[in-house]
């Protein structure tokens, strides 16, 4: 990826101080798929019909793509190179690629605001010139990368830079030139858009994560969390874990921290369905080099969910034991988590209470499946760093969670 970026510097280094007509730095493109020739100038490239239910793999004909085919993890962007907003998703877009180079497939897709951009469609125009000679991506990186410096620049003025840019970066300057003279590529605008209304797509940028419109934060950070939320759908289970664990037994486990250790009694007698679950996951390894992933100082620490952004859950929903008359009245009451007002999808998260809740018997009590008591660490417990990715203003950068490096599960047969 770096070298990428020198490349696309080298460009633009060149740009100001005149180039060799015909050489120049290409930039590097690991995969590329380009579209097929314009067939059309008229009809839509593609009907409404086949663009109705968008999935994954709905690859559309003139869709640019950039990763492995059989990548986990699908991004679709709608987007046009005049919005700064896009720009800074495809830096970001750029740098998650680097760092999920075998699991990110990356597909764009032109959707120009010409009405409130007004270099918008010569913009595109110039990217499928330059896909015409197989240097899409090229193009998409130049116009992206020095967006500020034609961003202020008349039509003529822009385009006079297009041809520049071209040059340098060694196309076939004359053709290139050609095809914004005449326009050959001005009714991709329409259609462009005319396939973005068929799938409800109005504004830009529009992020499609596997099929799933972006709704959390949409910073870099949080496109990260995205990718690793998409990524833990390998790692569902198909149903939850059948009953094992006897509830003559007592069970306790061990959350095993770089700060010390968290000792919790689990309630078998009164929550069995959520203890069994917590033991079966332990057991698999779910909460393994996990963390605290939201830990709002005074209240509770939550963990559970290796994607940590909240949303993450092992591929199946419990059954809610949240009446079995157990009150958050203390401090080390360990919870189930679950979406507000969803009481049967417990799954895999938990949080750990730092003293009685407020309003817990109107808001809290018969709302969660208590599951356990904190009866050693609970000042560990209160020393998690404080953090809450869901909060862009306070945490735009949150902090590495505590890590939960192992959680062991002792059966009081195992007791000395």
């Amino acid at each position: 990826m770096q070298r990428r970026w020198w490349v696309i510097l080298a460009i633009l280094l060149m740009a100001c101080s005149g180039g060799d007509d015909s050489t120049g730095p290409r930039a590097e493109i690991t995969q590329s798929t380009a579209p097929p020739p314009l067939v059309s100038t008229t009809n839509p490239v593609t009907t409404p019909d086949a663009l109705a239910n968008p999935t994954p793999d709905s690859i559309e004909p003139r869709d640019y793509i950039l990763g492995p085919e059989a990548a986990p993890v699908t991004i679709v962007m709608y987007g046009d190179f005049q919005c700064g907003r896009c720009a800074r998703y495809a830096r970001d877009l750029e740098i998650l690629r680097g760092e999920y180079p075998d699991d990110l497939r990356l597909i764009w897709r032109h959707l120009p605001d010409t009405q409130t951009n007004d270099k918008a469609a010569l913009a595109l125009q110039a990217a499928e010139a330059a896909a015409a000679q197989g240097r899409f991506w090229d193009m998409h990186a130049v116009l992206f990368t020095t967006q500020s410096q034609w961003l202020d620049q008349n039509t003529d003025e822009f385009k006079a830079t297009l041809v520049d840019y071209a040059r340098t970066a060694g196309l076939d300057a004359a053709a290139f030139a050609e095809a914004l003279d005449d326009e050959r590529y001005l009714p991709l605008v329409d259609e462009y858009r005319t396939q973005a209304d068929a799938l409800g797509i109005v504004g830009i940028p529009t992020l499609l994560i596997n099929g799933e419109l972006l709704n959390d934060r949409d910073d870099l950070f949080g496109l990260q969390r995205l990718v690793e939320l998409a990524l833990l759908d390998e790692r569902h289970f198909e149903a939850p874990p059948p009953m094992a664990i006897d509830s003559s037994h007592d069970y306790r486990a061990v959350i095993e921290t770089e700060k010390g250790d968290i000792t919790i009694d689990l309630l078998e007698q009164q929550a069995p369905i959520a203890v069994n679950n917590f033991v079966f996951l332990v057991e698999q390894g779910w909460y393994t080099n996990t963390s605290f992933f939201l830990v709002i100082p005074d209240f509770y620490a939550q963990a559970g969910d290796p994607s940590e952004t909240g949303r993450g859950y092992p591929g199946y929903h419990l059954e809610g034991e949240h009446t079995n008359g157990l009150t958050f009245d203390q401090a080390g009451v360990v919870a189930m988590s679950h979406p507000s007002g969803e009481l049967a999808q417990n799954g895999s998260q938990f949080f750990i209470t730092y003293g009685p809740l407020p309003e817990h018997e109107t808001e809290w009590d018969g709302q969660y499946t208590i599951f356990g008591l904190v009866t050693d660490g609970l000042d560990i417990v209160q020393n998690l760093t404080p953090r809450n990715p869901g909060d862009p203003l306070h945490f735009p950068n949150p902090p590495q969670g505590d890590v939960i490096t192992a959680i062991r599960i002792v059966v009081d047969e195992d007791l000395p």
